[in-house]
């Protein structure tokens, strides 16, 4: 938790029972019409009860004084005129209720100031924290004072469903400093969050429920009512899977829960993000296909590998991203919603071009930040011609650090080019062409290229940070020709000289490799030393199959569907 340069508040507040609104206030009840609610809540006569965290209300209050009257003990976060938030608790004063958490004068003692006069107004936002629900009863204002409706309420309505990363769990402001609620003031909509702490999709036991169940409560108290989808947002973003078995039951698992999530929401785009660090990549994506393939094209699997780079920079740990990594994925989130969000929706946007690289060419350093170094670069002199400027600790292990150059791939293809030389300074730098799953640094991956410590060489990683192995090695150096080809789960990789250049010579044959159907194809660089950089030169490159645009295809495939925002 965090509060006032990063110190949690804990406020202890005045707890009075009234048998009736004293001289001077007013009671303004649950249910007026001032106050507009966002997320899962649930009336009853005498209450609203939230049912999530970052369940919120708005209103506009005027006067200088506003008292919560809550039904029961809670923590609530709590903003005033988009001031600061702070966390405020309203605990049991003895059984007495309903217990008062008086909002103004703990937002006059931290900011020091007066609230106002009688005729001011505030903006008043009340958000659920993320241990107990709000059960209001009321909300008491000085007698000269009303409500009025928010200035700021938007008709848009995003839900987000997910784990730790949906509620900012390692921020400095919690739900405030998560994705969600960044992106939702980037495209200027509501927002409801269904998530908890380790959330997962699947259920393990009747009793240890997954989001496959979970989501479709009121409450995530367990409460046995059904939600009753009494809102229906434009959008739902779902961040799942890290928490999850490895296992392809992953996929009917997501499916069996978009189908019926559809069948209440039957005009809802649903964007399916894949993990940040490439967890059940292959499975999700596959669900989404599946569904595609199926008639749903308003399903989408949008791929973040690329968007937040691992390490100090943007993550606390493996789990969780600081405010920087969540205002990253926020802002690179923002064009697609933006694109759903239109009336009519309008299809997600492609990757911005580089400017700096011919037709669907993309590049950036992969790996941990530290691991990488010195930052990567490139250059061509044709769209056939590249000379690539690496860093990194190596490509091998269970991570990797490298420059990476790439276009998407769907389904089978094929890559060749020729390396014409390679600088090194560390015996194991290495140069190549390479298929990857995602662009994280743990992804399985086949790469073969040339290393001064391994000649020619074929290596790959089968799982999500595996282990590397070394297919097989033989003695050569550049100038020499290099393919790769993917059919199905076997990666063949075949040589030739620069003089007999389509006599290939198989290297290696690599079997039961399960990556996704949409991957990545292209040209990696390690130096393997994050203090210096590796110059690899490629020249004839070729690709086929489902690759980009079709502008090196020989072939009518099919076009990758990935979802990159580079």
């Amino acid at each position: 938790m965090w509060f006032s340069h990063g110190v949690v508040l804990s406020l202890l507040v005045l707890l009075l029972l009234r048998a009736s609104v004293g001289s001077g206030e007013k009671l303004i009840p649950f249910n007026d019409g001032s106050i507009k609610y966002s997320g899962r809540w649930r009336m009853t006569s005498t209450e609203i009860q939230s049912g999530w965290p970052g369940a919120y209300l708005k209103t506009t209050v005027r006067g200088s004084r506003i008292i919560l009257r809550l039904k029961r003990p809670t923590t609530v976060f709590v903003q005033l005129d988009y001031g600061p938030v702070r966390l405020l608790e309203a605990v049991d004063g003895g059984g007495r209720l309903p217990i008062e958490l008086e909002v103004t004068t703990f937002s006059c003692l931290e900011n020091n100031s007066s609230l106002g006069t009688d005729d001011e107004s505030h903006e008043l936002l009340v958000a659920a924290a993320t241990e107990t629900p709000i059960s209001l009863e009321s909300i008491l204002i000085a007698e000269e004072g009303d409500t009025s409706p928010p200035s700021k309420i938007s008709p848009l309505l995003v839900e987000f469903v997910g784990h730790d990363l949906s509620l900012g769990i390692g921020t400095t402001q919690s739900l405030f400093t998560s994705f969600p609620w960044l992106v939702s003031g980037i495209v200027g909509a509501e927002h409801v969050q269904i998530a908890y702490d380790h959330a997962r999709l699947e259920n393990r036991t009747s009793y240890d429920l997954g989001m496959e169940t979970r989501y479709f409560d009121w409450a995530l108290s367990g409460d046995a009512a059904w939600w009753d989808f009494s809102y229906v947002p434009q959008v739902i973003v779902v961040l799942l899977g890290r928490n999850d078995r490895i296992s392809d039951e992953y996929t009917d698992t997501l499916v069996n829960f978009l189908k019926r999530v559809r069948s209440r929401l039957s005009d809802t785009s649903i964007l399916i993000l894949s993990e940040p660090l490439g967890d059940l990549v292959r499975q999700s994506q596959d669900a989404v296909y599946r569904l595609n393939d199926q008639g749903d094209q308003n399903v989408y699997f949008v791929d973040t590998t690329g968007w937040v780079q691992y390490g100090s920079a943007a993550f606390v740990d493996s789990m969780h991203l600081n405010d920087a990594g969540h205002d990253r994925l926020a802002r690179r989130l923002a064009p697609l919603l933006k694109a759903r969000l239109s009336s009519p929706p309008q299809p997600l946007p492609s990757p911005t071009p580089n400017p700096s690289l011919p037709h669907d060419w993309q590049t950036m350093d992969i790996g941990q930040d530290e691991s990488v170094g010195l930052p990567g670069s490139v250059s061509f002199d044709s769209p056939h011609t590249f000379t690539l400027w690496g860093s990194g600790i190596d490509v091998g292990g269970n991570q990797d650090a490298f420059r990476f150059v790439y276009q998407s791939l769907s389904g089978d293809g094929i890559i060749e080019a020729t390396v014409e030389s390679h600088s090194a300074f560390a015996s194991c730098a290495k140069a190549g062409i390479m298929m990857r799953e995602h662009l994280a640094l743990g992804s399985p991956h086949v790469l073969f290229g040339v290393s001064p410590a391994s000649g020619v060489f074929t290596q790959a990683r089968s799982s999500n940070f595996g282990d590397t192995r070394l297919i097989k090695k033989l003695r050569a150096s550049p100038p020499y020709r290099f393919r790769l080809i993917r059919q199905g789960a076997t990666f063949i990789t075949q040589s030739a000289s620069v003089e007999k250049p389509t006599e290939w010579q198989l290297v290696a044959n690599v079997t039961d490799l399960l990556f996704a159907r949409d991957i990545y194809v292209g040209l990696a660089v390690t130096s393997c030393d994050p203090s210096v950089v590796s110059v690899g030169k490629f020249a004839d490159i070729s690709l086929s199959g489902g690759v980009g645009n079709g502008f090196y295809s020989t072939e009518h495939q099919r076009r990758p569907r990935l979802i990159q925002q580079p």
